[in-house]
């Protein structure tokens, strides 16, 4: 239940809250990079920080100051408050601490955030309110002629003794069972509007854009594509190697303690498949992370010693093309939807201009 309430709740997060948390985020993150590198206490600035917000976010970092005041490390701390950060982000940050590298992950972490505070998100909330007022528009005006308009029709083609076209009289039989089966439409239209909905809340889910709290581990992406869970894998990799350590102990610390199970299991399989000799990227290859070529080119870097750019460049990549394709398939939608209102009132405006021609051609 809780999330079926989350999916009606994105669309709205994704368009409100995205780039004012995403700005949140980097400033936090941000000061545990400063804190971390320049070794000064982070617990007074975290207060200060609070001190200085409002609403949820202020009590949110409040927690996480006095959960770093008891001596918690950085990655427990912050998987410890609800919401603060997503699940990807705090496992990059995790993998930062096992190898070496915690202000390098924080840093990415904190990139990753602003670059969300400054992502366009479409408007999805003003197509569901277009749509929603072109379908009560047709509903009432369809009513009214229905009611008023043909009755007196029907008066003057029967005194004339003749028949209407066979376009006004499909029209009328619709209306007609519209006006028996109203129950169906009252039900119909708003269980429509809201399976898109629902639809499009989804995709905002797989693109990371909706709220961290109340979040279904058996609701992972990994199950429908395993192509959205490449970015942030390929981040801590590199994290992985900028610290100096084997791809390994980034994958085992990703396969005990991500919060998708799904995610998790994946990964285990990598990791088994790397430990016994295998080529960790002709692993992502086998299970779908990877594309075809994408394994050549990582070998390349490796061996030019350029592979962490790499490995950031290549996340994304993939993630601005599913971006991009995500928003280019929401600007279809308000023009498919207007040209089916559109047909729709054509097909209504000529079903009731046609028996003036019809009676007129038989008066003449």
């Amino acid at each position: 239940m809780g999330y079926v309430l989350r999916l009606l709740l994105i669309p709205v997060w994704a368009v409100t809250f995205v780039r004012v948390k995403g700005t949140q985020e980097a400033t936090l993150l941000w000061a545990l990079a400063v804190g971390v590198e320049k070794q000064f206490p982070l617990v007074p600035f975290l207060q200060a920080m609070a001190d200085e917000a409002r609403g949820s976010w202020r009590w949110k970092v409040h927690g996480l100051a006095e959960l770093l005041s008891s001596d918690m490390s950085i990655p427990d701390a912050l998987e410890s408050v609800p919401g603060i950060l997503p699940s990807d982000t705090i496992a990059l940050i995790r993998v930062g601490a096992k190898t070496g590298n915690l202000s390098g992950a924080l840093r990415e972490a904190a990139m990753l955030a602003r670059r969300r505070g400054e992502s366009p998100v479409a408007n999805i909330i003003g197509t569901f309110f277009h749509v929603g007022l072109v379908m009560f528009a047709l509903t009432c005006i369809g009513g009214a002629v229905m009611y008023y308009v043909i009755p007196k029709y029907k008066a003057i083609f029967n005194g004339f003794n003749v028949k209407m076209p066979v376009l006004t009289e499909s029209m009328i039989s619709v209306g007609n069972a519209g006006a028996n089966f109203w129950y169906l439409i009252v039900l119909g239209v708003p269980l429509a509007l809201a399976g898109l909905w629902i639809g499009t809340a989804f995709c905002f889910d797989l693109l990371g854009l909706g709220p961290w709290w109340g979040r279904n581990p058996f609701a992972a992406s990994v199950r429908f594509s395993p192509r959205l869970k490449t970015p942030p894998l390929l981040r801590c990799l590199a994290v992985c190697i900028e610290g100096g350590r084997p791809l390994t102990q980034a994958l085992s610390s990703l396969s005990e303690n991500h919060p998708d199970f799904f995610f998790r299991r994946q990964l285990s399989l990598i990791f088994d498949d790397v430990a016994r000799g295998d080529e960790c990227w002709l692993a992502l290859r086998g299970c779908g992370m990877l594309h075809r070529g994408e394994p050549d080119l990582l070998e390349a870097a490796q061996r030019v010693g350029n592979l962490p750019w790499t490995l950031r460049s290549m996340a994304d990549n993939i993630e601005r093309r599913a971006l991009y394709r995500f928003q280019i398939a929401m600007q279809f939608i308000d023009p498919a939807l207007t040209l089916a209102a559109g047909f729709v009132i054509a097909t209504f405006c000529v079903s009731m201009f046609l028996p003036l021609i019809e009676l007129l051609d038989k008066l003449s």
